[in-house]
């Protein structure tokens, strides 16, 4: 399935090099992610500037993603088309993905139940509280469970986070230890916290090959339509 993602952001960055649509809403996007990367900078900690945080683009992938270009040291995110339409929708996935450009990591060094739980978490925040929607939880299992791991966390204390990033500044390599240390969570909360997020109740094979299928076609029919 990540390689069809794959592909549906490369078809997005030929658009962009071709001239095929007008930008003007993602730039108004970007300044959006720009005031919400304050909020989140507030809350848990600076971002990491030696990474240069290019234009964003809207694609027509399954899921918003941010992509860290590691030698040359640039993050971009991709939205979904849902982000087209403006609204909660588009805010929820620049809020989640705010939180993946405050300290960027190569590919091949996958987030953890933290920093996904974290992006779930804030995201849902935010919106609750630019929108008043009043949501509590979110559809996908497995960012729920990463949700509410971190959120119980938190209820303890709103700027754990921050004071986590003084000692290890990438979020996704906070370890046990240090949550334990300066969190003051049980080791098997810490222990869940630090495993990977996409090794979590993985899904089969068969259903991701499935999946990918039909992200293929989907990404080949657009690109023929233009």
């Amino acid at each position: 399935m990540q390689l069809m993602e794959n592909l549906l952001t490369i078809e997005a960055e030929a658009k962009y090099l071709l001239g095929l649509k007008d930008r003007s809403h993602e730039r108004s996007l970007m300044k959006n992610l720009l005031k919400i990367l304050e909020e989140a900078e507030f809350l848990f900690g600076p971002r990491d500037r030696s990474y240069d945080l290019r234009e964003l683009r809207i694609t027509e992938c399954a899921y918003a993603q941010t992509y860290v270009f590691y030698p040359l040291r640039m993050t971009r995110i991709y939205l979904t088309s849902s982000s087209k339409a403006g609204g909660y929708l588009a805010a929820y996935e620049l809020a989640h993905e705010a939180i993946h450009v405050l300290s960027p990591v190569p590919w091949g060094h996958g987030p953890t139940m933290l920093e996904e739980g974290l992006a779930t978490y804030f995201s849902l925040k935010h919106v609750n509280r630019i929108y008043g929607l009043g949501l509590e939880s979110v559809d996908e299992p497995k960012y729920e469970a990463a949700r509410r791991a971190v959120s119980a966390m938190m209820a303890k204390n709103e700027f754990v986070i921050k004071e986590l990033r003084v000692r290890q500044p990438v979020i996704s390599k906070i370890d046990e230890r240090l949550l334990i240390e300066v969190a003051g969570i049980e080791p098997h909360h810490a222990k869940l916290l630090c495993t990977d997020f996409d090794s979590y109740g993985r899904t089969p094979w068969s259903t991701n090959a499935a999946r990918g299928a039909q992200r293929l076609v989907s990404c080949l029919r657009s690109i023929w339509e233009g």
